[in-house]
């Protein structure tokens, strides 16, 4: 919507107007009066003239002028393997250097962790897990390199699924 002006502080006037006009709109249409109807749509139209209206669910998060908006995803790879078997330490560090350091050459955080969780069979199965943390631009390129090292963990070590958490945050230099 570039060039439409948001209705940034006249939300509560607009929410009001047209939840008014709304009220209006099914009392009339209910007694049959047109005219009443075409005002309330009149009203309608009125309220939000000009304004970008997003009819998606957005949770907007405001960073301090001195912070940056960034993205935090958070990967659970559970280490024991479908028919028995862990993932060994040589194995993890093989991924993390070949894998994850390419993936995410600016950084990443590893977290020793320990879950439970339900396969598709049911069963829950609790196990050792380690915890990636990668806070990027919110863009393809970054996006690509996370599913990417998701789809090589699950390859390489036959795992069913690899729990990805994806959040919006604000980051101080």
């Amino acid at each position: 919507m570039d060039g439409a002006k948001p209705c940034i502080g006249h939300r509560f006037r607009v929410h009001s107007a047209l939840m008014n006009a709304t009220r209006v709109l099914i009392v009339a249409y209910r007694r049959r009066r047109a005219p009443l109807v075409a005002m309330s749509l009149l009203t309608m139209l009125l309220a939000v003239q000009g304004c970008a209206v997003d009819w998606t669910r957005e949770h907007r998060l405001y960073c301090r002028m001195d912070e940056r908006l960034l993205v935090r995803d958070t990967l659970y790879f559970g280490l024991s393997i479908p028919g028995g078997g862990e993932v060994s330490e040589a194995d993890w560090r093989h991924f993390e250097s070949d894998d994850l350091t390419r993936a995410f050459p600016k950084g990443f955080t590893v977290l020793d962790a320990h879950g439970a969780w339900r396969g598709a069979n049911g069963d829950t199965v609790h196990e050792p897990a380690r915890v990636v943390i990668v806070v990027h631009e919110d863009d393809a390129t970054s996006k690509s390199a996370v599913d990417n090292a998701v789809r090589n963990y699950q390859a390489a070590f036959h795992q069913e699924a690899v729990l990805h958490e994806r959040a919006a945050v604000c980051v101080s230099p």
